[in-house]
């Protein structure tokens, strides 16, 4: 009884091991399939950004990432996908994602510990901005710069009488102590 026991439990084992080995195989079959559907349709191009401009202001190498995609869904127009991203000598990141009034540490910690935000690094600093946090083609240029009471303001769109943009505050040398994407600004608040 124990012999029969044992063998019916050998052979229950290898039909198991024998189906996952052929569901394995299959599976494997299966991705390299979809491995050389993606190779074929799928083509990312990585293009290092305004490298003279962004070495004054970011610690790091910022790359645009272009995705394409074709043949999706057996049409023949390309889509793309645009990203932008940091490599910090030790993995690649996004920057922050905008949203409603958001802090931004991880782009201060980015900052250059040398670089002073001034009247004369205003320009540059707005060009960084542009770099790493593109308007998109269809808004309207709103873009301005300002100093006031001891920050800086990046503004990037407007709706109405109210107006969006990157709040940069400093300390008395220029250095950066906080970045802070706000929402809204009335005009009044600019006088």
């Amino acid at each position: 009884m124990l012999f029969h026991k044992s063998i019916v439990l050998i052979l229950s084992m290898g039909f198991y091991f024998t189906n996952y080995i052929g569901h394995c195989q299959s599976n494997k079959l299966a991705t390299e399939r979809l491995d050389r559907f993606m190779q074929e349709n799928c083509k990312s191009y990585y293009t290092e950004m305004d490298s003279v401009n962004i070495a004054k202001v970011l610690r790091h190498k910022v790359y645009h990432i272009n995705q394409e995609i074709q043949n999706l869904y057996g049409q023949k127009n390309k889509d793309s996908n645009l990203f932008i991203v940091i490599d910090d000598g030790q993995q690649v990141q996004p920057f922050e994602t905008i949203g409603k009034n958001t802090n931004l540490p991880k782009l201060m910690h980015f900052i250059r510990e040398d670089f002073v935000l001034n009247d004369k690094s205003a320009p540059l600093f707005q060009v960084v901005l542009d770099a790493i946090y593109p308007l998109p083609e269809w808004k309207p240029d709103k873009r301005e710069y300002f100093f006031r009471d001891g920050k800086w303001y990046f503004l990037r769109d407007a709706y109405f009488r109210t107006k969006q943009g990157f709040e940069i505050t400093i300390d008395a040398d220029g250095k950066i102590t906080g970045i802070c994407y706000k929402m809204k600004w009335d005009d009044h608040e600019r006088s």
